[in-house]
């Protein structure tokens, strides 16, 4: 429910079903939503593996707006930043400490297989070994983060676990497709 209370007018233009990391979404030129059901089979997807629970996207003119679902157990994504995609964070349930800010060491670009991480959903980023600078807050159930592009953030702790939503917008992701 909390997902629904903050998150409602997205969720109006979002629908789908759950999908593998490396698969890239069509994006819905059409209203979507999505179910407790939606959200529970993609988390239950990826249940002990790494990345994310893709769930819908959608096409607003060129841009993407997409719609994923995460559970982490350790926060040893270490920092990242992405370069054109904003993020949305709801927490879903559990929580831990987010730091936003400050200047990522040693980066290097996010790739799998030679190309690079999930272009449709984080575009080009950058993960590094760990941040100079910034600021950490403890985030919890029903809380939300907005990170713009060029923003350095991460988990460095966790309550256990954390579950949480992420809208990204992805601009020009969807010209000449």
């Amino acid at each position: 429910m909390t997902l629904i209370r903050h998150a409602a007018p997205l969720l109006a233009l979002i629908r789908g079903v759950a999908c593998a990391q490396a698969a890239i979404l069509p994006a819905q030129k059409d209203a979507v939503f999505v179910t407790r059901a939606d959200i529970d089979k993609a988390l239950a997807a990826r249940a002990g593996a790494r990345g994310m629970g893709a769930v819908a996207a959608v096409r607003a003119g060129d841009d993407r707006i997409g719609f994923d679902v995460l559970r982490r157990d350790t926060p040893d994504e270490g920092p990242v930043v992405h370069q054109r995609v904003t993020e949305i964070y709801t927490i879903l349930e559990g929580g831990g400490d987010f730091a936003t800010g400050g200047t990522l060491v040693d980066p290097a670009p996010m790739m799998n297989n030679g190309k690079p991480s999930n272009p449709a959903s984080i575009g080009p980023s950058l993960k590094g070994a760990r941040v100079d600078g910034g600021t950490t807050r403890h985030v919890g159930a029903g809380d939300v983060v907005m990170i713009p592009p060029g923003v350095v953030h991460g988990f460095t702790r966790l309550d256990g676990h954390v579950t949480y939503s992420v809208v990204r917008l992805n601009p020009d992701y969807e010209k000449d497709r």
